[in-house]
């Protein structure tokens, strides 16, 4: 994705006070996107202001039009479970919105779950790295 769509993008997630961090990941993240590439958000959102739900699927209302596609998918960096997925959207994802301070708050604690998730998964040989 180019610079200037994250610039368009950037205008609308201004408009959700409670969206605090964004983050482009997949393919159109790595350059790799195809033909049939969708375009994969994971978002930070500040639940004690609003519903997070509601206010995703408005994101993603908006980003659709603005990108002209229904081949959008988003997730809640709060809602996932799975520290692998939290960890690979912060490692392999492009950050391109933000509001000071989440990045700093949020990044460690995903990359600690994640790093004691793995230690847990090594020590019962539940995996081969």
């Amino acid at each position: 994705m180019d610079n200037q769509k994250i610039k368009g993008l950037k205008k609308i997630f201004k408009q959700f006070d409670s969206l605090k961090l964004v983050y482009l990941f997949g393919s159109q993240a790595t350059k790799k996107q195809g033909e049939l590439s969708d375009h994969d958000f994971a978002f930070y959102i500040d639940e004690k202001k609003v519903e997070a739900f509601q206010t995703s699927l408005a994101i993603a209302a908006q980003i659709s039009l603005y990108l002209q596609t229904d081949n959008i998918d988003t997730v809640i960096i709060n809602h996932i479970d799975s520290p692998e997925l939290k960890y690979s959207i912060i490692k392999e994802g492009k950050l391109i919105y933000e509001i000071e301070p989440y990045k700093v708050i949020i990044e460690p604690k995903i990359m600690n779950e994640y790093f004691d998730f793995r230690f847990l998964l090594r020590k019962y040989s539940l995996t081969g790295t």
